[in-house]
């Protein structure tokens, strides 16, 4: 087999756990070809060009699959490698949400045991994510958090972003259409699309969330100020289903239109909007997981 392993140096890759990693897969491959990033869309297109590896190996963060996922999306499907992801960012919510280790070489250790994993994507326009979709007080929090904070708190860090957002966001008028059906037409706070099930290191508690069912979770809500700020503490900032501060739906696909142009955040990437058509793009890409005892 042939492996191409993408390492992001800016995402903590430093030069002794790149050789450690490689050292604890070395013996999986005839061949291993490693790409290091320098600039921003250089995963993306490494990705693009990876249809004759076997295994695509991304060392990074939440940012350099991101760019991944975009390029192997261009790519036809029976020409998409197989992804190992090592974590090597600051909050790896997708490598979370798979049950990897966070520590780069024991996440690299277990693709000797592995298994494939069938995911889904979601296609957000003409981009794509794999996490998790966020509007308002999601996309406003992620957007505003204090890098140095972020790296040296983690989930308490974001946690702390959000709280200080809560006293400056304002509710937005957004339109939500599922095949052809209004299911809401009104103001909220925040609007998250998830895939995923973490969200800033912090597992978001939807009891049907699922990276391969085939659907998204939706949830919104109006609410704003300290009552909601009780419920995130009560729950430790997950979004379970069971509560009256907000609303929460599965969908396949939907599109939504925003009265103004807001600041849209697909998995930690910002873009500004009117509209999102999203849909999900069932089981597209494959992860190296680990494989059951």
């Amino acid at each position: 087999m042939k492996a191409l392993v993408i390492s992001n140096p800016t995402s903590g890759t430093h030069e002794t756990m790149l050789g450690e990693v490689i050292a604890a897969v070395e013996s999986l491959y005839a061949e291993i070809h490693i790409l290091k990033t320098n600039a921003e869309g250089d995963a993306r297109r490494f990705a693009e060009a990876s249809g004759s590896y076997d295994h695509l190996l991304v060392i990074g963060g939440d940012g350099t699959i991101h760019e991944v996922v975009n390029g192997l999306m261009q790519l036809d499907r029976k020409d998409r490698p197989n992804i190992g992801l090592i974590p090597g960012g600051t909050c790896n919510d997708f490598a979370r949400a798979l049950d990897l280790p966070v520590e780069p070489v024991e996440a690299a250790r277990i693709l000797k045991m592995s298994h494939a994993e069938p995911v889904d994507v979601m296609r957000v326009n003409d981009r794509y994510g794999l996490n998790f979709i966020g509007v308002g007080l999601i996309a406003d929090t992620s957007r505003q958090i204090d890098p140095l904070q972020k790296e040296s708190l983690g989930s308490i860090g974001y946690f702390l972003a959000t709280i200080r957002q809560f006293r400056e966001a304002d509710p937005f008028d957004v339109q939500i259409e599922q095949d052809g059906t209004v299911v809401h037409d009104g103001p909220v706070s925040f609007l998250y699309i998830g895939n995923g099930a973490y969200l800033g290191t912090v597992p978001t508690k939807l009891q049907t969330q699922s990276f391969n069912d085939g659907y998204v979770e939706v949830v919104h809500s109006s609410a704003i100020g300290f009552p909601i700020i009780r419920q995130l503490l009560a729950q430790q900032f997950g979004l379970e289903q069971a509560s009256d501060e907000w609303v929460h739906l599965q969908m396949s696909n939907l599109i939504v239109r925003l009265h103004d142009e807001q600041i849209i955040d697909v998995d930690g990437e910002h873009f500004e909007a009117t509209e999102l058509k999203i849909d999900v793009l069932e089981k597209e890409l494959t992860f190296l997981v680990a494989g059951q005892e």
